[in-house]
């Protein structure tokens, strides 16, 4: 089958599309025929080898995906032989991929194979992250950061849902637009003005109860300086940077809280499944490439210019 891999970590040019063989799978796993797969951040890492990623190679790419299912091992009994399914794959750059049962879900109907493919990760880490995690309540004030991300967007619609009023920021007025499309009440051009002193103005001089960062060291000083006494600062990823400094002491004379987390689909996905059906929160696509350019998609991601998943087809 055709599929994209990498034989040696580096740039996207590392990146190669050729023949590899089918997956075979064990009794609790599950055949997929790859009709979409989208990137995230962390497949970039495992083309350099950084952030802790390095893995025995030729390594076939992508972690999510959806298609048709072609076998089912003996221990599965919920999924049958063609049905139309996304979730997590190992090695969804390809024409075939498999994953565990568990980790599959149901398409919901009319929802298209590239708008699933975007679901797995981003909208299950952004809910852990603001209902299961933070238990962020009616009214509050939430500052997310980067609107344009794949865990922005999910963020932006969960948060609005949950009667939120929702500030974020972006690097463009035109990605801001289309934030406040999908709900976000005061969008922040971060190239224009330090987003920490616009929130302030906004919320008289007291900040949000939460900021929901998945950047990391460059934007830290002013996420910690937009929260208000007695708010949170949750964290699920560092894309640009994992070393910051702490003030110990406003963080406990602010009486602030900081948390870690990331998703667990397996848990929250049976709860997100029913608002996608519904249409109640919905994924967006920046851009889409045929799987033999999956090379200028990476060039395209590491260049942050979009707004939305970007998405390989078959």
């Amino acid at each position: 089958m055709k599929a994209v891999f990498i034989a040696e970590y580096g740039e996207p040019d590392r990146l190669t599309y050729g023949d590899v063989p089918e997956p075979r799978i064990d009794r609790e796993e599950v055949l997929v025929q790859v009709r979409a797969c989208s990137l995230n951040r962390r497949e970039m890492f495992v083309r350099e080898g950084s952030h802790g990623t390095r893995t025995s190679l030729p390594q076939v790419m992508g972690m999510e995906g959806a298609g048709d299912v072609v076998q089912v091992g003996e221990g599965v009994t919920n999924i049958q032989v063609g049905d139309r399914v996304f979730g997590r794959l190992r090695g969804a750059y390809a024409e075939y991929a498999k994953g565990p049962y568990q980790d599959l879900y149901p398409l919901p109907e009319g929802m298209s194979y590239q708008e699933g493919s975007t679901i797995s990760v981003v909208f299950p880490t952004a809910w852990h992250l603001l209902i299961c995690r933070d238990k962020v309540s009616l009214g509050e004030d939430v500052l997310i950061m980067a609107a344009g991300s794949g865990v922005g967007i999910a963020a932006i619609q969960i948060a609005k849902g949950a009667g939120c009023r929702v500030f974020t920021t972006a690097s463009t007025d035109e990605k801001l637009e289309k934030a406040m499309a999908l709900g976000a009440d005061v969008g922040i051009n971060y190239r224009e003005e330090e987003f920490s002193k616009r929130v302030l103005e906004l919320t008289d001089g007291q900040g949000v109860d939460l900021v929901l960062d998945h950047i990391g060291a460059p934007v830290w000083e002013q996420c910690f300086a937009s929260i208000k006494r007695g708010g949170r600062f949750i964290n699920c990823g560092v894309s640009a940077g994992h070393l910051v400094q702490l003030h110990l002491g406003q963080l406990w004379t602010r009486d602030l809280t900081i948390m870690g987390s990331s998703g667990r689909p397996r848990e929250d996905m049976p709860k997100i499944l029913p608002l996608l059906a519904r249409g109640d929160l919905k994924p967006v696509i920046a851009k889409a490439f045929p799987l033999e350019q999956a090379t200028e998609a990476h060039r395209v991601m590491e260049a942050s210019d979009f707004f939305g998943k970007i998405v390989l087809y078959n």
